[in-house]
This record gives structure tokens, sequence and C-alpha cells, in this order.
């Protein structure tokens, strides 16, 4: 450390800091579709899970929403809505799970909307109204989270390092 006439403090040594600090800034800038890419790999662990493990009810399903509308689920339309997206293209997140038209413009088909999954998740008919209404899917996303969570994050924290290196050089 050193003081010089203008009363003011350096510290030596931060100038390998704030370099490093400012190639990090511009691996976001520059990679920004590698960072991308790393998510929907990420995301994929929960997403390939639940697409395993999500069984099809084996029959469609009429929804009424009113006395003139009504919705038809697919038999094996909850397994397929399952995915990666980025909510924001102008950001590097990406989300995975039941993807849905009804949150955002996701270009999801049809017969593979999810926007019924917490519905699934949670049962169709609650505890407060006297009913347990549960399939074999009531909890998987829960369930799912648990499963594939440690895997997810050694996957992303070796994805990050191996990409890093080209920015962060080490220094002993």
């Amino acid at each position: 450390m050193s003081v010089n006439h203008h009363s003011s403090v350096s510290v030596e040594g931060n100038n390998k800091l704030f370099k490093a600090i400012d190639n990090i800034a511009r691996w976001t800038d520059r990679d920004s579709k590698k960072l991308v890419e790393i998510g929907h790999k990420v995301g994929n662990v929960y997403a390939n899970y639940l697409k395993a493990n999500v069984k099809d009810l084996g029959k469609d399903i009429t929804v009424r929403s009113n006395k003139f509308s009504k919705t038809v689920v697919k038999s094996g339309q909850l397994r397929r809505s399952s995915g990666t997206w980025q909510p924001d293209k102008n950001r590097n997140q990406v989300m995975s799970g039941p993807r849905t038209n009804s949150i955002g413009r996701r270009k999801t088909k049809k017969n593979a909307d999810g926007w019924f999954a917490h519905i699934v998740e949670k049962g169709d008919f609650g505890p407060r109204f006297g009913g347990k209404h549960r399939t074999q899917n009531t909890g998987i996303f829960e369930r799912g989270k648990k499963a594939t969570q440690s895997r997810a994050l050694k996957l992303q924290l070796s994805l990050y390092q191996k990409e890093f290196k080209r920015y962060v050089k080490k220094s002993a």
C-alpha cells in the first residue's frame, strides 16, 4: 500500500484484480450465446428428468372455462411441455420446466402447452374444499427439483470453469 501527496491511498495488486474483472465483464458480452447454451444444457438435466418421469394419463381431458369455450388437454401434453426457454432474449438467464404460452410467448405447440402444470403439482381439488384429487404426477416437479439440483449445479460449475479458463488466468 502506498500513500501519495494528495492524501489518496492506492492498493498495489489491484490492477490485476480489475483486469480480471474487466475480462469477466467482456466474457458476458462476447459469449452471451455460449452462456445461454450452457444454461440450456444445465436446464435440460431437470427437463429430461420430467420427460422421463411424468406419466401420461392415457386419455384426453376436456376443460371448460365457461359455457361456450373448452380446451382439450391431450394425453402426454404435460410430458411434452417439459423443456428449457429463455424468458428475456436480452439476458443470459435460462429457465427449465413445463413450458406454456400463457406466460409470455414461448412458441409452445398447442399439444405441448403445460399451462395446467400447477394443477397437477398441487392436485385439482384442494384440501380447503375437502378434497384430495391427486394423480401419479402430483408433486413430480418438486421431487424433480430435489433429485436434479445437485447434478445440475455440478454440471453448471464444470461448464463455467471450462469456459472461464480462456478469460481468467490464475496467478500464484
